[in-house]
């Protein structure tokens, strides 16, 4: 991997997915609300990475229905790369309701695609107190050697989709997110160059989720352990004070920028999760590009829930003046909504 962080930039429009048929080949407890589930086989050869690195690297898992079998993975097959965006979904719809079970969003852990049996890993986010989810639910019951199933970038398409982290030349990068952003958050850290410098936020439950995250980079990781308080509050402060407003000078530049700051996207069925980012902008044509200020040394990634990164995007681009291309903000879940 080179020096410079260039991972997302100039990745072509169409994109290759696939199903990839595996089975669950090691289970870890992380913490009590973490479990690291390493599935594996063959099929991942075929498996896409950006020269090598995952970076937050999302993928879709998925979840049989409750006490039935998963879906052949030749029913999510494409007829056309071109397509593949669309059709392997549509495939997967035409399923009777029963039989599909559900899709989840996940982002790799960690990849391990050189050995003779390559595996990635996937952390699962458990709720010992609260009800469970159905991936969560599924995690719980695994067993080694059930089958999983994952959609996933293919190799055949030459470069990999999914990879949201894109800062191009900055060498200043904040992350920021909850829980679920964790995984995302340690991937970034561990593919970033030396020399760099990268802070990270991260919210947590509790003190059992805090974890080594090795990188690198010049960093510094803080911890947030949210206890009795709301759901992202330690964390809108915290990112509040590392990019007070206004980070540039007052002046024509920063009314520009706040001025043609739009809402952000709503995405999903239920049109609840922010998903604002440049590569999803250019990916789908949502709204022309500004042309370049030049490059800024300074780039955001931040994650969670969507209630939260949507405070967020509102505080950065508006108050602080940042450019929309120097920042992604992606809602993983919504409070009292179920993920798709």
């Amino acid at each position: 991997m080179s020096g410079s962080v260039n991972a997302g930039v100039d990745r072509p429009a169409a994109q290759s997915v696939r199903p990839f048929p595996l089975s669950v080949t090691a289970i870890r407890d992380v913490s009590p609300r973490l479990r690291r589930v390493t599935i594996g086989g063959t099929s991942l050869l075929g498996f896409a990475t950006d020269h090598g690195a995952t970076w937050d690297l999302r993928i879709k898992i998925v979840i049989p229905s409750p006490g039935r079998s998963l879906p052949r993975a030749k029913t999510f097959e494409c007829s056309s790369s071109e397509e593949s965006g669309r059709t392997w979904r549509q495939a997967w719809l035409r399923l009777p309701e029963a039989e599909r079970g559900d899709l989840r969003s996940y982002t790799v852990r960690e990849a391990r695609l050189d050995e003779a049996y390559p595996e990635i890993d996937v952390d699962f986010v458990l709720h010992p107190d609260g009800p469970q989810g159905p991936a969560a639910r599924w995690a719980r019951g695994l067993r080694i050697g059930d089958r999983a199933l994952v959609i996933g970038p293919s190799i055949t398409a030459g470069r990999c989709t999914g990879i949201e982290f894109a800062p191009g030349l900055a060498r200043h990068v904040l992350l920021a997110g909850d829980e679920t952003a964790l995984p995302a958050i340690a991937g970034i850290l561990r593919d970033l160059p030396a020399g760099l410098i990268a802070e990270a936020i991260i919210e947590v439950p509790d003190a059992g989720m805090i974890q080594d995250l090795p990188t690198r980079a010049i960093s510094e990781v803080t911890w947030l352990e949210r206890g009795g308080q709301a759901h992202g509050a330690l964390l809108a402060d915290a990112v509040r004070r590392a990019v007070p407003a206004p980070l540039c000078t007052p002046g024509p530049a920063v009314v520009d920028h706040v001025v043609a700051a739009e809402e952000p996207l709503d995405v999903g069925p239920e049109r609840v999760l922010v998903w604002d980012t440049p590569q999803y902008r250019r990916l789908f044509g949502q709204g022309a590009k500004r042309p370049e200020r030049g490059n800024t040394p300074f780039y955001a990634w931040i994650a969670g829930e969507s209630a939260l990164v949507t405070s967020l995007r509102r505080y950065l681009v508006r108050e602080c003046g940042i450019d929309r291309e120097h920042v992604a903000f992606m809602g993983y879940w919504k409070q009292g909504t179920p993920q798709r």
